[in-house]
């Protein structure tokens, strides 16, 4: 059994720069120099997730010759996306794309329905986590008014949630006790005639 040589070991700065190079090649003319560069980022680092998906879309935009060449693309794109779900733990953009992708290329509103359903609540729960943290550093910061307001918008979205109430509670207190006027000395009042 013939031994593999080790690939070269690339920083994750350097992928990360790769995937920034070629998100930014936008312009129908770039789209296969980008996916070259994607497909030096999978190769340094196959669980890229920011890659693959950015890779499924680019692949699902760029034309094809015929109809052979169309099922390797859109398999290729489905394995991609199917490996983002994976490489993230089920992250709510790696659904959702997916989902999309389900829907719009393979037609299978089945899965493609599971898929977006479980998107969206990930990403509801993050959303719910985010502005949890948000309103306790806005109170940490003495910004209440801005606080509360956050909170009244995240309570409409999430009523019943014990997260937000629990981060709202200290504001919503400081901001009900009365404001107290400065104190000021015993004594005369200065004047000009020092």
């Amino acid at each position: 059994m013939k031994r593999r040589k080790p690939k070269p070991h690339v920083s994750l700065t350097e992928v990360a720069t790769l995937h920034r190079r070629a998100s930014r090649m936008k312009k129908p003319d770039e789209a296969l120099r980008s996916l070259e560069l994607l497909d030096e980022v999978l190769e340094a680092c196959p669980a890229y997730v920011p890659a693959l998906l950015l890779a499924g879309r680019r692949l699902q935009t760029t034309g094809s010759s015929g109809p052979a060449e169309t099922r390797a693309r859109v398999g290729k794109v489905r394995r991609y996306l199917q490996q983002a779900v994976i490489a993230s733990d089920r992250s709510a953009a790696s659904m959702v794309e997916l989902g999309y992708f389900l829907y719009a290329v393979e037609g299978s509103t089945e899965s493609a329905e599971r898929y977006l359903e479980a998107g969206v609540e990930k990403a509801l729960t993050v959303l719910e986590d985010g502005w949890s943290g948000l309103i306790d550093v806005l109170y940490a910061q003495g910004r209440l008014e801005e606080a509360a307001a956050l909170g009244r918008r995240a309570q409409q979205l999430f009523p019943g949630s014990v997260r937000l109430a629990t981060s709202l509670t200290p504001v919503l207190l400081a901001l009900s006790e009365p404001k107290h006027e400065p104190v000021r000395p015993l004594g005369r009042s200065r004047s000009s005639f020092g």
